[in-house]
């Protein structure tokens, strides 16, 4: 009998093995068409069909209620259409059947970022790294939220224990890059504006504005020195000093959804307004729009007296994926009529925010451009438009932001008699 031991074991230990295998295999049929339901949920849920999503969830839950990526697509696609406490429920009865689900850690702390708890965001952070200290996606989002909430001291700590982790994380380097940006708080900037035109004389006009700009924590201030040279058939029009003027903006925080643009400039030089002023009210709303609504007011001291002139004007702005736009006008009365210019302009978000490729395109002259600053400036063309291409990007380690701008106009100055304007700008601005 014990000659026959070691084959019948080994008989016992066939049939298991296939027993094994015939489990096996059955478990990978059954789990196969969950699988690819499950898959086909995602894509219908990403492509914007979210209830269908659902329904294949649920489904996939009646047969297996421990399919715990099936309940985690739930609890997203409730958040994603703002229905925060729906999804909250799905992803805690995740977290209460697993609790060191990691998917699920990861969605609940967008919904509560979303939702505008962010700490209760933070909280779910921390719940996160108690199980998994050294997973990235978690610190990316507890600095953003950190950030958002004005905790820059412990989001320059999260920063350095994501690099500390990873050194080469790609990610992690461009937000410490973005902390110390944000820290520094004045920028030297250098603009120069050339015009040149041919008929009925040649004209050729400079202006080249020096500026030094602070932000604050309720918004930004910046004071310019402006320097124009306006010269007329090879001679300087009316010497050959160059005229100076002094201005200030600021842009000050009203609310988290408004804002005010203000602006004085003043130049004892004839070739500047003595006097200019502006003011506007931006505002926020939904649907990523802005509309604003202001004046701008200029006075010239000349030879014939004083001459005031008063500008109406207003703004709508959208974003759109990576596109902004922005239509303006401006609307300066005169005796009994009114006259109006209109710009739009588009630009093309490419990398980020600070690079980017636009269009302009208008009819009449802006008051906020280097030709509304001369004493000669005409408010009152008789027809005119142009259209400028301009391309903003940065350079060293993104402290040095450049703007090209170039520009072909043409403008009626007579009744039927027209120039061509050639205008280029370029305009740098260094982070201190």
């Amino acid at each position: 009998m014990a000659k026959y031991l070691p084959l019948t074991i080994s008989l016992c230990l066939l049939l298991l093995c296939s027993h094994l295998l015939s489990a096996q295999e059955i478990d990978s049929l059954q789990s196969r068409p969950v699988t690819l339901e499950f898959r086909k949920a995602q894509q219908l849920a990403f492509n914007g069909e979210k209830e269908e999503a659902r329904k294949i969830c649920y489904k996939i839950l009646e047969e297996d209620p421990n399919y715990h990526d099936a309940r985690i697509l739930i609890g997203r696609t409730h958040a994603w259409e703002k229905s925060y406490e729906k999804g909250r429920k799905e992803l805690q009865l995740v977290l209460e059947n697993d609790y060191d689900n990691k998917d699920a850690i990861l969605a609940i702390i967008d919904l509560e970022k979303w939702a505008g708890d962010l700490s209760q965001a933070l909280f779910y952070c921390d719940y996160g790294q108690s199980f998994y200290p050294r997973e990235e996606d978690i610190l990316l989002k507890k600095i953003k939220i950190q950030q958002e909430k004005g905790l820059e001291a412990k989001s320059l700590q999260t920063i350095n224990e994501l690099l500390e982790i990873n050194p080469g994380s790609e990610e992690g380097i461009k937000l410490f890059k973005a902390y110390k940006s944000a820290k520094r708080k004045y920028s030297l900037i250098l603009k120069h504006d050339f015009e040149h035109f041919e008929e009925p004389y040649v004209r050729r006009w400079h202006v080249t504005s020096v500026q030094l700009q602070r932000r604050n924590s309720w918004g930004s201030l910046t004071g310019k020195v402006n320097f124009g040279d306006l010269v007329k058939d090879g001679e300087a029009l009316w010497s050959n000093e160059i005229s100076k003027q002094f201005e200030i903006d600021a842009y000050p925080r009203v609310s988290a959804t408004n804002y005010l643009y203000l602006n004085y400039g003043y130049s004892a030089d004839d070739l500047f307004p003595e006097h200019r002023a502006g003011a506007e009210f931006y505002q926020k709303l939904p649907a990523k729009f802005e509309v604003s609504a202001g004046a701008r007011f200029l006075r010239f001291d000349g030879s014939s007296g004083h001459k005031n002139v008063y500008i109406y004007t207003g703004s709508v702005g959208k974003y759109y994926r990576n596109y902004w736009f922005s239509l303006r006008g401006y609307f300066t009365p005169k005796d009994s009529d009114v006259s109006r210019s209109v710009f739009l302009i588009t630009r093309r978000y490419l990398r980020d925010a600070k690079q980017y490729i636009g269009l302009e395109l208008g009819t009449g002259t802006s008051p906020d451009e280097a030709r509304g600053n001369v004493s000669n400036f005409d408010t009152y063309k008789y027809d005119s438009w142009k259209v400028r291409l301009a391309y903003q990007d940065q350079l060293i380690d993104k402290r040095l932001t450049y703007l090209l701008r170039a520009g072909y106009e043409k403008e009626e100055y007579q009744v039927d008699e027209k120039r061509r304007i050639v205008t280029l700008s370029i305009k740098l601005s260094y982070q201190l």
